[in-house]
């Protein structure tokens, strides 16, 4: 018995160039993001460290109108490597 994913169809010259075409537009979209990700990461870096401030000055809720105040020793360390973006 075979699969449907065993055999893939013949494209036509006019579906590759739509194919590749696309596919080059998405590699450049993809580009842009990054671009776009790493520049912002001066203030990703402030924006952490507000975060991180807010949650041991003011706390965080946890339940309902519940707040607990993170102590120093449970905040996360920062990793060795660059700030990774997932989208």
């Amino acid at each position: 018995m075979s699969r449907v994913q065993d055999h893939s169809p013949e494209l036509s010259a006019a579906q590759r160039e739509w194919r590749d075409r696309n596919l080059a537009e998405q590699k450049q979209r993809h580009a842009d993001i990054v671009e776009d990700m790493e520049q912002l990461a001066a203030r990703r870096d402030e924006w952490i460290e507000a975060f991180l401030e807010r949650i041991q000055t003011r706390g965080f809720n946890y339940n309902c109108d519940a707040l607990r105040k993170i102590l120093k020793e449970e905040l996360p360390v920062k990793p060795d490597r660059p700030f990774k973006v997932v989208y």
